[in-house]
């Protein structure tokens, strides 16, 4: 899909990823809703674009909520009309042994992470449907495609986003609709520094990415109609093959996946 001239809604648009998909846009002559909870956060952001800032409103929405997911994309479609593009980028994490997460806190990452996806796709397809077209990326992760030790409800989430991604397609592409899915590594964002600070421990950097080239890669979705894009690239073949690598990974895995295992916060004690 040609860029110029189409409205897209970005979520997760006020830090990370999702402030520089906006950027992106904007550049490529987008009229961009950025959505995300905090208004001054999304505020900030959208002036931090500079000259572009004129292509970009702010809509505030938390995007588990379908009331509110319904009536932002109203309001988006009142101000810059019906989106063509969504890139679904809004999302939480948690670098945690599963028994120590709590309910309230799986369910906050399963409502952000596949109930925004799901609500949000849901909000924009009667207008994509009744012109014949639209791009919905959606951003997964590795974690959705390979095991990811002491990241077990983010990597349901993310394994969930990725099958959304696969299965929809596969529904909507005769009426003109693309929906892909960028699987990234470890991105360089608040929410990787904020999960450090809360786990004590470093998260493993191998593969480090910056925003800029999963941004570059649902810019590739959109405009090149790919299916999955696996970040980096390199790793592409090892997502490839978990199928017939499976039995080896997960035993190598169950081996080393102490040495990951995020230390307690200061002043928790170990329970049982």
């Amino acid at each position: 899909m040609k860029i110029s001239g189409q409205v897209a809604v970005v979520t997760g648009a006020s830090s990370g990823i999702g402030a520089v998909v906006c950027r992106e846009l904007a550049k490529k002559d987008a009229r961009v809703a950025m959505l995300a909870r905090r208004p001054e956060a999304l505020e900030q952001a959208r002036k931090a674009l500079g000259d572009l800032a004129r292509r970009c409103k702010v809509f505030p929405c938390d995007v588990g909520d379908w009331s509110e997911v319904q009536g932002t994309m109203k309001k988006v479609a009142r101000a810059l009309g019906d989106p063509s593009i969504l890139v679904n980028n809004a999302g939480i994490a948690a670098y945690s042994e599963f028994a120590a997460m709590s309910p309230a806190e799986m369910e906050r990452m399963v409502r952000t992470n596949l109930l925004g996806a799901l609500f949000c796709a849901r909000a924009v397809l009667p207008g994509m449907r009744a012109a014949r077209r639209g791009v919905i990326v959606n951003t997964g992760s590795i974690a959705g495609l390979i095991p990811v030790p002491h990241m077990s409800v983010y990597a349901a989430t993310k394994w969930a986003v990725t099958g959304l991604s696969e299965s929809l397609n596969a529904e909507l592409s005769r009426e003109g609709i693309h929906v892909g899915v960028v699987c990234p590594f470890i991105v360089e964002t608040p929410l990787v520094t904020r999960e450090e600070a809360r786990g004590g421990r470093s998260i493993p950097h191998a593969f480090t990415l910056r925003p800029e080239t999963v941004a570059r890669a649902v810019i590739d979705v959109i405009t090149k109609e790919r299916d999955l894009i696996v970040l980096p690239r390199t790793l592409g073949p090892v997502a490839a093959a978990q199928i017939s690598t499976g039995p080896m990974l997960r035993w190598t895995l169950r081996r080393t996946a102490a040495l990951f295992r995020p230390r307690p916060p200061a002043g928790r004690k170990k329970g049982r």
